[in-house]
């Protein structure tokens, strides 16, 4: 078997998480993804977003969001409430969020496709790279098929106990409590959607790398956990 380099590694990653924003999903078609991910970068551009992340509450801006229009508002807003306002996110704005058309999977399909966005975007950036065109739509209809055993237990969305997981869930929890002895619920955010799960670690995983040995030239956990507590920081992550 061919031994990666730790950028091919990474560079593999992101190709096969970016591949899957084209496809088919399990609640949005591939069409709707490809659009969800064009939303995440509107979203750095938009006035509504930057007005509202002064104000006091988001809550009490109205306005429009910049961006292509090819979504219905409530996936828009909550696309780019996810991605410039995060630390001031609520049950209360999850629960308005299902109020106005989204259910609890779809909130975790467009979470997973901004997150693949945000991975990618940033990495390119930091490297001075061009970002990466988005995909073109494959055909087809969303699976709309929901993951059994998910259930609201101790957070806003539902999720799958790591004692009932099964297929691609398992196999994820697996090589999480494998790599950390426990399965965090970063990892059990995603669940009710394994291929929001599934596309998230694949641009995830290669950029950080936190447990095992340290490779040569490398940063130890600690240092990892220093950079990524200072970078919440900076920008008002609540987690």
């Amino acid at each position: 078997m061919t031994t990666l380099e730790p950028q091919e590694h990474t560079q593999r990653g992101l190709d096969l998480a970016w591949a899957t924003l084209g496809s088919p999903g399990s609640w949005f078609d591939g069409a709707e993804r490809v659009a969800l991910a064009a939303e995440v970068r509107a979203s750095r551009g938009c006035a509504l977003c930057a007005e509202r992340r002064a104000a006091l509450s988001p809550s009490a801006v109205p306005g429009e969001h910049a961006g292509s229009g090819a979504l219905g508002a409530a996936a828009i807003d909550a696309v780019h409430r996810i991605s410039t306002d995060p630390g001031r996110l609520s049950q209360r704005w999850y629960g308005e969020a299902l109020e106005s058309g989204l259910s609890p999977e779809q909130v975790v399909e467009l979470t997973g496709v901004v997150g693949v966005v945000t991975i990618a975007d940033t990495l390119a950036i930091a490297l001075g790279g061009p970002l990466r065109a988005l995909p073109a739509p494959l055909a087809g209809e969303p699976s709309r098929v929901r993951m059994p055993g998910a259930e609201v237990a101790g957070g806003w969305v539902p999720m799958v106990h790591p004692d009932r997981a099964e297929g691609p869930v398992k196999d994820m929890y697996e090589m999480v409590r494998g790599a950390a002895g426990f399965v965090f619920n970063v990892a059990r955010a995603l669940t009710a959607v394994p291929q929001a799960l599934t596309g998230f670690f694949m641009a995830f995983a290669p950029n950080y790398n936190t447990h095992g040995a340290v490779p040569e030239g490398g940063l130890s956990r600690p240092q990892v956990e220093l950079l990524a507590a200072s970078t919440s920081a900076l920008n008002d992550c609540f987690y």
